[in-house]
């Protein structure tokens, strides 16, 4: 009774620890928007997998290329896509490589025929407009692509038909970012 109560102090510690438990809230909420995102493609990749289909109207269903030099061959690389099914489906796989650490894709649909082998490699980002991928995630992604080629390699000693790299973005991406991913 005889101490002079800080009124500002005790205000300030309560706001600190709301705003911290803010931040935290915030964070699961985020990783559950990507993890429905994952869920929702791994979802219609199954269905199409257990049909023994390809991916309805995946060719229509992605952004058209504005980079004239990799357009052609994107669109050459999903006609080929867009007929080749799949057998196998996984959502945040690791994949292992001999001599370095191992990669995580977010969904990843591999099939294979007696001559080739081919996969689908999505990247999924559900952020808002003011945190849109970087171009550091981008080339990370683009690094994990020739990742998955080498562990498909490695795995079915075939040789590859195709790795059609998917990277989503709820929001979108900026103007540089899609640039670079559509050039690589």
């Amino acid at each position: 009774e005889h101490e002079k109560p800080n009124i500002e102090h005790e205000l300030q510690a309560k706001l600190t620890a709301i705003e911290k438990d803010k931040h935290s809230l915030q964070g699961m909420v985020n990783e559950l928007k990507g993890r429905v995102l994952e869920w929702t493609v791994y979802r219609e990749l199954n269905q199409a997998r257990k049909k023994g289909q390809p991916i309805k109207d995946f060719k229509e269903r992605l952004r058209p290329f504005c980079h004239p030099a990799s357009a052609d061959k994107m669109a050459q690389m999903l006609t080929v896509a867009s007929t080749s099914p799949f057998d196998k489906t996984w959502v945040n796989h690791f994949i292992p490589l001999q001599g370095t650490t191992q990669i995580e894709v977010d969904v990843l649909a591999e099939g294979a025929d007696a001559d080739n082998s081919w996969a689908f490699v999505f990247e999924m980002k559900n952020r808002d407009e003011k945190n849109l991928p970087s171009l550091k995630e981008a080339q990370k992604f683009v690094a994990n692509v020739d990742r998955v080629t080498q562990w498909l390699t490695q795995q079915t000693g075939k040789p590859i038909k195709f790795i059609c790299p998917v990277y989503l973005s709820a929001e979108g991406f900026s103007t540089s970012v899609e640039q670079w991913l559509q050039e690589q």
